[in-house]
C-alpha cells in the first residue's frame, strides 16, 4: 500500500467522526487566526488545500468571490459541498488550476501527507504575484521533544510522511520561492483519548500511543504539559500558523 492509499484508508475510517476527533478541529480561535492571517478581500479567489469536511473553507464562504476546495478523499469531502463554490478531487502535488489564478491559499493539517517540495511548488505556481498562503500544522516544540512527538504522531497516523518543528516549514516555503512574512503560535489542550479515538486506530494501536506518552522524556512531558489521569492523558499541542507571499 503506497502512501496515498494509506491516507485514503485512514481518512475513510475517520470521515464520520472527523469534526469531533480533536479540540483543534473546530476551535473557533484557531479558525479565526487562519482567516485573519489570510486577509481575504471581496473579489478574490481562495483555494483550500486538503479541505476535508470544509470547516476552514466555511470561514471564507461569502467573503471571497470563489472558494475552491481540493482534497483526494471523497469520504472526507461529502459534507464540504455546502462550504465551497467548487470542489476538486486531486492531490496537491498536481493542482489542476491555471498558473497565477489564485489570490490566496490556505492549508490546515494537509502538508504532512504530501511530497512537500512538489506541493509547495504547486502553491507557488497557482498563486498570483503578491498572493498569500497560510499554513497551519502541528509541530514539535523543538529538538528536546522532537523524537517523542514524531513517534507519537507516526503511531497515530502511519500515512504521515512529513514531521515539523519550528523553522522546518518556513525553510521549505522559502526554498519554493515564497517569502515567509508572519508566524503565529497556537496551543491546543487535547484529550489523548479523543485524539486517538477517531475510528482509524485499532485498540492495540491506541494502547501503543498511550505507552509512548508514558515512556516519553521529561522534556517532552514538560513542554507538552502532559497530565495523566485515571482514564485519560492530556497534551498541550503546538500548532504553527505561517503566512507566506509570492513575490510580485
Amino acid at each position: 500500500m503506497d502512501n496515498k492509499e494509506k491516507a485514503l484508508k485512514h481518512f475513510k475510517e475517520r470521515s464520520r467522526s472527523y469534526d469531533r476527533s480533536s479540540r483543534w478541529v473546530s476551535d473557533a480561535e484557531l479558525l479565526g487566526n487562519i482567516f485573519s492571517l489570510t486577509e481575504i478581500a471581496e473579489g478574490e479567489t481562495l483555494l483550500d488545500l486538503a479541505t476535508g469536511t470544509g470547516l476552514v473553507a466555511r470561514c471564507f464562504r461569502g467573503k471571497a468571490k470563489e472558494v475552491i476546495g481540493l482534497d483526494i478523499s471523497t469520504d472526507m469531502t461529502r459534507s464540504a459541498s455546502a462550504h465551497v463554490d467548487r470542489m476538486i478531487l486531486s492531490p496537491m502535488e498536481a493542482i489542476p488550476l491555471d498558473s497565477g489564478s489564485i489570490d490566496a491559499c490556505v492549508c490546515r493539517q494537509g502538508l504532512q501527507f504530501s511530497n512537500l517540495p512538489k506541493a509547495l511548488a504547486e502553491v507557488a505556481r497557482v498563486l498570483k504575484p503578491g498572493g498569500r498562503a497560510v499554513f497551519c500544522h502541528l509541530n514539535a516544540y523543538g529538538p528536546e521533544d522532537r523524537a517523542d512527538a514524531f513517534k507519537i504522531q507516526a503511531l497515530r497516523n502511519p500515512a504521515r510522511v512529513n514531521f515539523f518543528m519550528p523553522g522546518d516549514l518556513e525553510a521549505a516555503l522559502e526554498a519554493s520561492g515564497l517569502s515567509v512574512t508572519r508566524n503565529v503560535r497556537h496551543l491546543s489542550r487535547e484529550s489523548v483519548n479523543t485524539w486517538i479515538g477517531h475510528g482509524a486506530n485499532r485498540p492495540e494501536e491506541r494502547e501503543a500511543i498511550r505507552d509512548a506518552y508514558r515512556a516519553s522524556s521529561p522534556e517532552f512531558k514538560r513542554l507538552h504539559r502532559v497530565e495523566t489521569t485515571e482514564d485519560d492523558i492530556f497534551d498541550t499541542m503546538l500548532f504553527l500558523l505561517i503566512r507566506a507571499e509570492k513575490k510580485g
